[in-house]
């Protein structure tokens, strides 16, 4: 039976879909079964593992498995990749979905899960990368996640959204148990011990340890130019320099938040 995670905050650039995609990537590369379902607009995932995931229709996508009026089977748009993870491409709009998910009220709400139910018995893991807001198709996934991973920058600006898509998965789950937010993009030198721990921005990992308290995973991402040049490629960053320092903090994500 799959484990299934969703990757989410409640503000884009957070690092989410980095985070989904790599955690997705080191479990396979680990000989585990792996299922990415995209969820976003901007498809990030969904271009990083196919080539011609811009060109797909919405009746190739989940799009067509999400639509109350559509309802394809989830299996029939899942998407074998060369990287060892199979896929489950977005298309751009799919904002409508979200909507249409709202609209249909409680009829919607389960949706993701009942399509997941053919599937939770092929893959050991199931990442969900959603959208970069608080909508029906969060919704949908996080309502079907055993873990929920918040991935967060070190400003108060994501703090403030972070803090909103907690109380939103307490609300909708009854409990934080299964929460984790995870700072991203974040310079070693800000932490405890570092040179600029003393800084405006040190003094916001102390803020970000008081206010997130027992959901703060021990394992910060740092800044990584490398990642960013791996996605320009088409690669994910093990691909592009498997040596990277960012490679074994992602190491340490999967082993502290991804396999407990």
């Amino acid at each position: 039976m799959a484990r299934i995670l969703a990757f989410t905050n409640n503000k884009g650039g957070t690092g989410k879909s980095t985070l989904c995609v790599h955690a997705a990537q080191l479990m396979a590369q680990r000989g585990e079964r792996v299922l990415l379902i995209d969820l976003t607009s901007q498809a990030t995932a969904s271009s990083l593992y196919l080539e011609e995931a811009g060109s797909l229709l919405e009746s190739e996508t989940v799009w067509a498995s999400l639509h109350p009026q559509q309802q394809r089977p989830l299996q029939e748009v899942v998407y074998s990749t060369d990287k060892g993870v199979d896929v489950v491409p977005s298309h751009s709009t799919m904002a409508e979905v979200a909507a249409q998910l709202a609209a249909a009220g409680s009829l919607g709400q389960d949706l993701l899960q009942q399509q997941l139910g053919p599937l939770v018995g092929d893959y050991d893991f199931i990442f969900l990368d959603t959208p970069g807001e608080l909508n029906a198709l969060t919704a949908n996934a996080l309502w079907v996640a055993q873990r929920v991973v918040i991935p967060t920058r070190l400003n108060r600006a994501d703090f403030s959204c972070t803090e909103v898509t907690l109380r939103y998965i307490g609300a909708l789950k009854g409990e934080l148990t299964q929460a984790r937010t995870v700072l991203t993009m974040l310079d070693d030198r800000y932490l405890p011990g570092g040179i600029w721990s003393g800084s405006h921005t040190g003094q916001l990992y102390v803020q970000a340890q008081q206010i997130f308290a027992d959901v703060l995973s021990p394992v910060t991402i740092p800044d990584s130019s490398d990642l960013r040049t791996a996605f320009d490629y088409g690669l994910t960053v093990m691909e592009y320099r498997p040596g990277a320092v960012v490679c074994q903090r992602l190491l340490q994500f999967v082993e502290h938040e991804v396999l407990l």
